[in-house]
């Protein structure tokens, strides 16, 4: 895994917080999703949180489709909180939506907060909070 392109924020019992970092593209994304999917493997994560809100796209609906077949291809499997910029999620979360209709337990926010929440980590939140 490139550190300049992902940084492993959290990892424990099952659990990996990863966030990509400043200068990522959505272009990307097939082989950063294989990376974090690499990783989750090794720390035999079952839950997810990616932080991908470095990302600063407006998305176009064929870039999106894109991005979302590559998260399936990578991440069907495991349970994912995705945590997007305001400019990059879409307010009627189509990309959410494509992805659980191929089979992803995700779910798609802009604060890591309610991301941790979804995933039940608050202890996990309690060690990394000031880290994001």
């Amino acid at each position: 895994m490139n550190h300049a392109e992902i940084t492993v924020v959290y990892r424990e019992k099952g659990r990996l917080h990863v966030c990509f970092n400043e200068g990522v593209k959505t272009k990307d994304a097939p082989r950063l999703f294989a990376a974090v999917r690499q990783q989750a493997l090794a720390e035999k994560a079952a839950e997810i949180l990616l932080d991908a809100s470095a990302i600063k796209e407006k998305l176009t609906v064929v870039r999106r489709l894109q991005m979302i077949m590559a998260f399936v291809t990578q991440l069907r499997g495991f349970r994912v909180a995705g945590v997007l910029s305001e400019m990059t999620v879409d307010p009627q979360r189509l990309g959410e939506t494509m992805a659980r209709n191929r089979g992803a337990n995700v779910k798609a926010f802009t604060r890591v907060p309610e991301a941790r929440d979804w995933l039940g980590w608050e202890a996990a939140g309690a060690r990394d909070r000031d880290q994001t």
